[in-house]
């Protein structure tokens, strides 16, 4: 993938996944401050141009708590006691369904596999990552 589409999607993002893997470096103490910290990012990449028809559902494990402000094309999930991966799953299968494209954003194989079986497509956190900077870039010329 070049560049991420201009069509509408669905960004189905493994947020604890995503905020743990790029943001402990960043300065980060705890797992709430790296999520917060990813949904900020998040919020200026919905932003963008060319991601503006699109929308982002974001699912951190674990119970709900404070993330901070997301934006209107962002919504947040929190798993409970039931694997972030299977939530991000039956929204992708219930997607396709509906004939809606979304894309499952998470460096787990094994989630990216089972998406994959189902017939979701997935993209890695580093590669959104890159992507959704690109666009950033282009943006702040």
């Amino acid at each position: 993938m070049k560049r991420l589409s201009s069509k509408p999607t669905v960004y189905l993002i493994d947020g604890s996944n995503f905020s743990l893997r790029f943001w402990e470096k960043a300065g980060g103490a705890t797992r709430d401050e790296l999520e917060k910290e990813f949904i900020n990012w998040l919020a200026e990449v919905a932003r963008a141009e060319l991601l503006r028809p699109s929308c982002f559902r974001v699912v951190f494990d674990g119970p709900c708590r404070r993330t901070g402000p997301s934006g209107p094309s962002i919504t947040i999930y929190y798993s409970d006691s039931e694997p972030a991966d299977e939530m991000l799953v039956e929204r992708g299968c219930f997607m396709r369904s509906e004939g809606i494209r979304a894309i499952v954003v998470t460096s787990d194989n094994g989630l990216r596999g089972r998406a994959s079986a189902e017939g979701i497509k997935s993209i890695t956190c580093e590669t959104f990552l890159k992507l959704a900077g690109s666009e950033l870039r282009k943006e702040s010329r």
